[in-house]
């Protein structure tokens, strides 16, 4: 009896080695998590972020395309373009609004020759943990002029 109980003894003392064991991997697991998962989470928002500004970036294109468009006809004025402009980004969130510069200032007499129409709003980019940083957003559209 005295062999049974040794050996009953010597399982039991294996297998509270290997629930030891365990439980420092366990701990040596977690630790290792804490350090990755910040780095995680800036690396998936910064994905998304970048997706979102690059959608923002698209529609700051498209809306000097529309200025574009519209500047191009003979009896467009500047602030015509500005408020076709304005309302092309209106369900865009932009940290400031968007500067709009027509060049030269208008198609009247210009058949024919090119008219530029520059938009550059500023965006902020928030990823977590990190300082927010400031997009400078450009869209430019040529036009040739129309009569």
């Amino acid at each position: 009896m005295v062999t049974n109980e040794r050996s009953q003894t010597s399982v039991e003392k294996a297998k509270g080695e290997r629930l030891a064991g365990r439980r420092r991997e366990r701990g040596a697991v977690m630790a290792e998590f804490a350090l990755v998962l910040p780095l995680l989470v800036i690396l998936v928002v910064g994905i998304a972020e970048f997706g979102i500004a690059f959608n923002r970036a698209q529609a700051v294109e498209a809306a000097a395309r529309e200025g574009g468009r519209l500047a191009s006809l003979s009896s467009t004025t500047g602030g015509q373009v500005t408020t076709r402009v304005n309302a092309a980004l209106a369900g865009i969130p932009l940290t400031s609004g968007p500067t709009v510069t027509v060049s030269p200032a208008s198609c009247a007499g210009r058949e024919g020759q090119s008219i530029t129409v520059t938009v550059t709003p500023t965006d902020a980019v928030n990823i977590p943990l990190l300082p927010t940083m400031t997009a400078h957003l450009r869209g430019q559209a040529v036009f040739r002029c129309e009569a």
